[in-house]
């Protein structure tokens, strides 16, 4: 039986993409392409870009964050989840005075709906907001803007 791939194609893989990260190709903060696009690209099994991606993430030259993607390492603008950009967009909806002290929060159906994401990540987000000490939860009515919250 043939191998379909070259012995050590991630090797390869592992090599050209470490050249464009630090050739600034891939700039760091960015997303790296996804691994069907890698596997198009270079005409390999997942099983080989992963484990090319695998070696760059031991490197400390990609972070992954799970459900967002692949990213070249950049210490100084981590990618956010999507639950970190709800919380961001309320949190500045809150301290800008666009929802008041006492305003009800959306719902985490709303914001699921609203942002394309599930009811886990939405009420994620909302913890988020409670453990900031910016919202208040009342058990069966929703989550409402703190009346004490510092502006």
């Amino acid at each position: 039986m043939a191998r379909r791939t070259a012995w050590g194609a991630y090797v390869q893989i592992t090599n050209a993409l470490r050249q464009r990260i630090t050739d600034g190709t891939y700039a760091p903060g960015t997303r790296l392409p996804g691994e069907a696009a890698l596997c198009a690209e270079f005409g390999v099994a997942r099983n080989t870009v992963r484990r090319a991606l695998s070696t760059l993430q031991a490197d400390g030259l990609i972070t992954v964050r799970t459900g967002v993607g692949r990213y070249v390492h950049d210490p100084a603008t981590q990618p956010r989840t999507r639950s970190e950009d709800i919380t961001a967009n309320l949190r500045q909806q809150i301290e800008t005075g666009h929802l008041q002290p006492g305003d009800p929060l959306p719902s985490e159906a709303q914001l699921a709906r609203r942002h394309g994401v599930s009811r886990f990540t939405a009420r994620t987000a909302l913890l988020a907001l409670e453990a900031a000490s910016l919202v208040t939860c009342f058990h069966g009515k929703g989550r409402y803007v703190r009346q004490d919250v510092p502006r």
